[in-house]
């Protein structure tokens, strides 16, 4: 993530070590421990502004994720995920600062099962120290592993909040724009990196998602022109004048470009983002890489290798099929 005044800021919306929320013991499971500590060392060594543990982070459970937090050079944070007497386990939010612009980034996750934890209702958390937060910075950004009903209740709760990261989802999210707050969902397992550049200029000004409105308004006039049957300078409520239902769909679509225009024209804070796939436009890090290959070396002299995944043959640069890129 890019922001005016900051270079780069790296944040991770949690599901980070494990594939499931449950694990069992055995050697599948020490494999996986191992794993997770060797995305630790990397992160350690990439350099992490923030990270949120989701539910599948706790499959080892309490006492692992505590170990990994030890390991880390970098904050866990959590607003709502408590021991079993109420106590939070982890720091709910942490601020980032600049000479020009200061960030603060919260934590948050939808309730889960797991008997060494609670979760408190996310909203509930979230409402008591918000304003706490927002008091001492310009941005605020929620990293949030969400079951979809919990974030239509944070839209509906009015919190300032300007940006949200969403981790329980698979696939990437497409309505940023379409929501009172920026929602994305990064998913494809980890197969791509997620850059959001965000272009600050006015405090307490929603931000606004280009690219959703130039979509929109192609999308719609795609449809307007396909209507026309090609002839593009016929007047389309002539032509369907004794059509009602696709009159009223004309009526939809302009009315969809009338409301990106305008969004895109009174646009003061602005977001972009680009998608790059880590097997073509992410360079390599030799220091990173031999990380990887030394505890990966090791993990396997311990446990042996860990079986191919499904989708090994779709990962080009994961070829022993362990979740973390060979180069």
């Amino acid at each position: 993530m890019r922001s005016e005044g900051f270079d780069v800021i790296i944040l991770d919306a949690g599901n980070l070590f494990f594939k499931k929320e449950n694990i069992s013991p055995g050697t599948p499971t020490e494999i996986g421990k191992a794993t997770a500590e060797i995305i630790v060392s990397s992160f350690n060594e990439i350099g992490c502004d923030a990270f949120s543990p989701g539910a599948k982070d706790f499959a080892a459970g309490l006492s692992f994720i505590q170990k990994m937090q030890k390991k880390a050079n970098f904050p866990f944070i959590s607003a709502n995920i408590q021991d079993i007497n109420g106590d939070r386990i982890f720091d709910p939010y942490v601020i980032l600062d600049s000479d020009d612009i200061s960030l603060g980034v919260i934590g948050l996750a939808s309730p889960f099962n797991n008997s060494e934890v609670y979760v408190q209702d996310p909203v509930e958390a979230l409402s008591e120290f918000i304003n706490e937060v927002d008091a001492q910075v310009d941005i605020v950004i929620l990293l949030f592993d969400s079951e979809e009903a919990d974030l239509t209740k944070l839209n509906a709760s009015n919190l300032p909040i300007d940006l949200i990261i969403r981790s329980k989802a698979k696939t990437q999210s497409s309505d940023g724009g379409n929501r009172k707050v920026p929602a994305y969902s990064c998913g494809d397992r980890g197969k791509y990196l997620y850059q959001f550049d965000l272009h600050y200029a006015q405090l307490n000004t929603k931000f606004i998602d280009i690219a959703f409105h130039e979509k929109q308004i192609s999308r719609s006039q795609k449809k307007l022109n396909k209507m026309k049957q090609g002839n593009v300078v016929t007047d389309l409520r002539t032509m369907y004048k004794d059509d009602p239902i696709t009159l009223k769909k004309i009526d939809t679509y302009e009315l969809q470009i009338e409301k990106a225009k305008d969004a895109m024209a009174k646009s003061i804070n602005t977001i972009t983002i680009k998608k790059h796939a880590l097997d073509k436009n992410v360079l390599d890090r030799p220091d990173i890489l031999n990380i990887v290959e030394t505890e990966k070396s090791k993990r396997d002299e311990l446990y042996g290798p860990l079986p191919p995944s499904k989708d090994h043959k779709h990962i080009r640069h994961d070829h022993d099929g362990d979740g973390i890129p060979d180069h």
